[in-house]
C-alpha cells in the first residue's frame, strides 16, 4: 500500500507538471471564457451554447489529450517499470493500480474543474436560461463518464502495446468510429456521438431518466472493463 501511494503521488505530480496537461487546461479555459462573454451579449439559449462548447471544444480537445496521456501510462515507462518490479520495490498490481488511478483522477478533476464553473456561468448569464438543474447534471455526468471510459481504454491499450502514440490513435479511432456506428444502428445509449447530439435536449431536462441512467451505466461498464483488462494484461506481460 505504501508503494502504491508513493507511486500515485509521483505520477500525479508528473501529470500536474506536464506541459501537455497544462496546454489542455488552457485550451479549455480560454475558449470557455470567450463563449461566456458572447453568451452574455447574445440571444442564444443556454442549453444550445453549453452543448455547442462541449461537443465542438471540450470533448475533441479532451479526447486527444486523454488518449495520449493514458496511452503512455505504461508503455512510455516500460524500462523503469521493469526495474522497479524486478527489484521488488513495487508489485505489478500496485504499479498498474497507481497508473489507472492517476489517469482516471486526472480526467475527472480537469473535466469537473472546467465544466462546472462554465456551466454555472452559462446558465447564469445567458439571455434565455432554458436549462434544468437535473438536466445539466445528467448531461455533464454522461460526458464525464464517456471521457473516463476513454481514459480506461487508453491505459488498457498501453499495457498491450509498446508504442504510446499507436495506443492513443487506436483509442481515439475506436471511440469515434464505434460512436458513429452505434448511432447508425440505433444504439444511441452506447454511442458517444448520439450523446453529444442530444445534449441540448438533455440540458433542458427533456431526456428520459432511464435513458440517462443507461448511458452512464454503459460507459461506467466500459471503464470497468478497461481497468480489469489493464490489470489482467499487465499482470501477465513480459517485462
Amino acid at each position: 500500500m505504501h508503494a502504491y501511494m508513493a507511486l500515485l503521488r509521483y505520477d500525479v505530480g508528473q501529470l500536474a507538471r506536464s506541459w501537455l496537461v497544462r496546454l489542455w487546461i488552457g485550451l479549455l479555459v480560454v475558449p470557455a471564457l470567450f463563449v461566456v462573454i458572447v453568451a452574455a451579449n447574445s440571444t442564444e439559449k443556454a442549453s444550445e451554447t453549453l452543448a455547442a462548447y462541449i461537443a465542438a471544444g471540450l470533448v475533441p480537445v479532451s479526447a486527444v489529450v486523454i488518449a495520449i496521456v493514458s496511452g503512455a501510462a505504461v508503455s512510455a515507462e516500460s524500462s523503469v517499470a521493469a526495474d522497479a518490479i524486478l527489484s521488488r520495490a513495487v508489485t505489478r498490481s500496485e504499479y498498474i493500480a497507481a497508473k489507472v488511478t492517476s489517469r482516471l483522477a486526472m480526467t475527472v478533476l480537469v473535466f469537473a474543474a472546467v465544466v462546472i464553473p462554465f456551466a454555472y456561468l452559462i446558465v447564469r448569464y445567458s439571455a434565455e436560461g432554458d436549462t434544468s438543474v437535473g438536466g445539466v447534471i445528467a448531461g455533464l455526468t454522461m460526458v464525464g463518464a464517456a471521457l473516463v471510459a476513454l481514459a480506461a481504454l487508453g491505459v488498457a491499450l498501453s499495457t498491450l502495446l509498446r508504442n504510446s502514440l499507436l495506443s492513443a490513435l487506436i483509442a481515439i479511432v475506436a471511440v469515434g468510429a464505434s460512436g458513429a456506428a452505434l448511432q447508425f444502428l440505433g444504439f444511441s445509449w452506447m454511442s458517444t456521438t448520439a450523446v453529444l447530439d442530444d445534449l441540448p435536449m438533455t440540458f433542458r431536462g427533456q431526456t428520459a431518466v432511464w435513458h440517462e441512467i443507461r448511458v452512464v451505466f454503459g460507459f461506467a461498464s466500459l471503464a470497468a472493463i478497461g481497468v480489469a483488462s489493464s490489470v489482467f494484461v499487465f499482470g501477465r506481460r513480459d517485462l
